[in-house]
């Protein structure tokens, strides 16, 4: 009888404690740097080969989300990614993606096709060294990267990017970079 109890008990305590069922701030998932550091490279392939260095372009916050398209979690966060780009100017928030490891490129352009991911740039890390130099430990993984090139934050794992509390960070974080 004990048992039955103790296995009652503890599937309705795993029940409830599942993360569907509690209310979560997209926000508070973010790990934000003390100390910021520097970023020297951003190199990655475009999808014609073409080696690109993101951190040369202009922009107020980087967003780079490394995804793959095996990644099921990666795979349903990119149309909230794609939402959020459509909320900013590229000057204020660019949002990279790129496809680390290996990803066929054609299965690239279709899967962004498939999900009319037209805010997004997409790039790709074919043998994972940007990625195995950033620290990327899983996906998805985003990295916030300030308009001096700091690394101010990062993700591990999904979110909805469609959240208006998320909106909201990057409002903020664009206005502070905008008044430094």
């Amino acid at each position: 009888m004990r048992i039955k109890v103790f296995v009652f008990v503890y599937a309705f305590i795993m029940f409830f404690a599942n993360t569907p069922f509690a209310e979560t701030n997209e926000v508070d998932k973010f790990l934000f740097n003390e100390n910021p550091q520097f970023i020297n490279n951003l190199k990655a392939l475009d999808i014609n080969d073409s080696e690109t260095d993101i951190l040369n372009e202009d922009y107020n916050i980087l967003l780079i989300n490394f995804w793959a398209t095996w990644c099921s979690p990666c795979v349903e966060e990119m149309p909230s990614l794609n939402h959020l780009q459509s909320k900013f100017k590229k000057n204020q928030l660019k949002i990279v993606t790129i496809a680390t490891g290996r990803n066929n490129p054609n299965k690239i352009l279709d899967f962004f096709k498939k999900y009319n991911l037209t805010y997004l740039e997409n790039y790709r890390d074919p043998k994972g060294k940007l990625a195995l130099d950033l620290g990327v430990i899983g996906l998805p993984f985003s990295i916030i990267i300030s308009k001096d090139k700091k690394d101010i934050g990062r993700l591990i794992g999904p979110i909805n990017w469609s959240k208006k509390e998320v909106e909201d960070l990057f409002l903020e974080l664009i206005n502070e970079q905008e008044y430094n």
